[in-house]
C-alpha cells in the first residue's frame, strides 16, 4: 500500500492511498498559524491568554488532580505559562518551601535576618547558598 503525505499547509495534512482519505493535524503548528490558545493546551507551545487557562480551571467541588487526571504534561504545560506569582497564590509559606533542604530554605528570610549570620556559619552552608546570602547582604566571601 502506498500511502502518501500531501502537505495543505499551516499544519494541516492529507494522507492518501488508504481505504479512507485521512487528514493530519500538527497541533504545535496549527496553535501557531491559527493563534489558537486553546489548542495550544493540547500542543508543545506555551498558552498565552487567560481564557484557555479558564477553559481548564476545575469545578468548585472538583480538583485540578480530578480534571487533569492522567494529563500531567498538560497541567505542566499550563502551569508553566502562568507567572511565578499566580502559581505560588494561595500556598502558605510552608508549602511554598517544602520539598527544599534547610540550607535553601534560609534564602527565604530577609537580608535583615541573614545579615545576622556569623561568617562561620554562613561558611558552613553549600557554596551556592553562601553566595547567594553573600550577594544579597552585600558580605564579600572570607
Amino acid at each position: 500500500m502506498d500511502w502518501t503525505l500531501a502537505r495543505l499547509g499551516g499544519g494541516y495534512g492529507r494522507i492518501d492511498g488508504a481505504v479512507y482519505t485521512t487528514y493530519l493535524v500538527v497541533t504545535d503548528e496549527v496553535a501557531e498559524a491559527e493563534q489558537d490558545d486553546f489548542l495550544r493546551i493540547f500542543s508543545h507551545r506555551p498558552v498565552l491568554g487567560p481564557e484557555a487557562r479558564q477553559w481548564v480551571r476545575p469545578a468548585k467541588e472538583g480538583t485540578m488532580q480530578d480534571v487533569m487526571e492522567g494529563d500531567d504534561e498538560m497541567l505542566q504545560q499550563l502551569l508553566d505559562s502562568l507567572p511565578i506569582e499566580r502559581r505560588l497564590a494561595g500556598l502558605t509559606l510552608e508549602e511554598r518551601l517544602a520539598g527544599l533542604p534547610p540550607a535553601y530554605q534560609l534564602l527565604a528570610l530577609s537580608d535583615e535576618v541573614l545579615r545576622g549570620f556569623p561568617d562561620e556559619y554562613l561558611r558552613s552552608l553549600p557554596a551556592e547558598v553562601q553566595d547567594a546570602i553573600r550577594r544579597r547582604i552585600g558580605r564579600p566571601s572570607p
